[in-house]
């Protein structure tokens, strides 16, 4: 049984944040040194002043997974349920003596991960469909959390894989895994439905900066590659693609399926946009058809 998190293992850094299966870490020592400097002095209930860490990470995957995002009303019930999986109270990266006490209380917390929901399910994500989609108007009738999968891999192998993705244009941290022979087994954190397609939605929880900038395209470009995290959404793809042929009679792949949007949800908040209006922490990416299918015939490949 492998996982993205066991193929790109040896191919990130050591310090990197694959995926929250792998508890995501402090993200400070893969920041580049072209990042601008800090933003002014952060709000108490700024959720980059939330700690990192693999805890932390796993904090805000589950907030996101127990919520309904259109009923406010239940997010504080599912904050105080997640902030259990902290281990203590810890002082919040960066924070001097005097602030920590007050942005690391269980209250002040909640308040960092209360306002994270509202901004990042109020923003405006760009999908390439004729309307922006605001996640706080998505019903849970729309949506799959937690879709899990199993991609029987009669022979996957690091070189094939390799070779296969920069053929369709990918660069990425070379691969290097042992030969899978089994199943390849996923969780996507998110699938769901926007103007008739079918999306994968992955949330991060990395730390790259205090402002905006450092969530801007060149810092989010230098993230997906360097984490691998388009070959995570590769994957996904071929999962989704797979899954959406068994339940759509007329299921075409340009009409349905409709990418893959990444929220480095620190970030994204409605009044955090670039000069061209893009939101910061947003990266979406829809592969094409070709580079599906052709990723999902390695997994059909069979001994020789």
């Amino acid at each position: 049984m492998g996982s993205f998190s066991g193929i790109a293992q040896g191919a990130a850094p050591e310090r990197s944040a694959l995926d929250h299966d792998l508890h995501v870490v402090d993200d400070d020592a893969l920041t580049s040194a072209a990042v601008p400097p800090a933003a002014p002095r952060l709000a108490d209930d700024d959720v980059l002043r939330f700690p990192r860490g693999p805890a932390a990470g796993e904090c805000i995957h589950q907030v996101f997974e127990r919520i309904d995002f259109t009923q406010p009303e239940g997010w504080p019930a599912a904050i105080e349920q997640a902030l259990r999986l902290l281990p203590s109270m810890g002082a919040a990266a960066g924070a001097d003596a005097g602030e920590a006490a007050t942005a690391t209380s269980a209250t002040m917390q909640a308040a960092m991960l209360q306002r994270m929901l509202a901004d990042v399910l109020a923003t405006p994500l760009p999908l390439g469909t004729a309307t922006p989609l605001r996640l706080a108007e998505l019903p849970s009738a729309r949506r799959l959390t937690e879709l899990e999968f199993h991609l029987p891999a009669h022979r996957l192998d690091a070189a094939t894989l390799n070779d296969a993705l920069a053929r369709q244009g990918y660069a990425l941290p070379r691969l290097a895994f042992a030969t899978l022979r089994g199943f390849l087994k996923g969780f996507i954190d998110l699938v769901f439905e926007h103007e008739g397609r079918y999306f994968i939605l992955d949330w991060k929880s990395n730390h790259l900066g205090d402002a905006p900038a450092a969530y801007g395209p060149q810092p989010l470009a230098a993230a997906m590659r360097d984490q691998a995290y388009h070959l995570q959404h590769l994957l996904y793809g071929v999962a989704l693609d797979r899954y959406l042929r068994t339940r759509i009679p007329d299921y075409r792949f340009e009409t349905h399926f409709g990418g893959a949007v990444y929220l480095f949800v620190r970030a994204v908040r409605p009044d955090w946009v670039d000069a061209e209006g893009h939101p910061a922490g947003v990266v979406f990416h829809r592969a094409e058809a070709d580079t599906i299918h052709r990723l999902s015939a390695l997994f059909d490949d069979a001994e020789t």
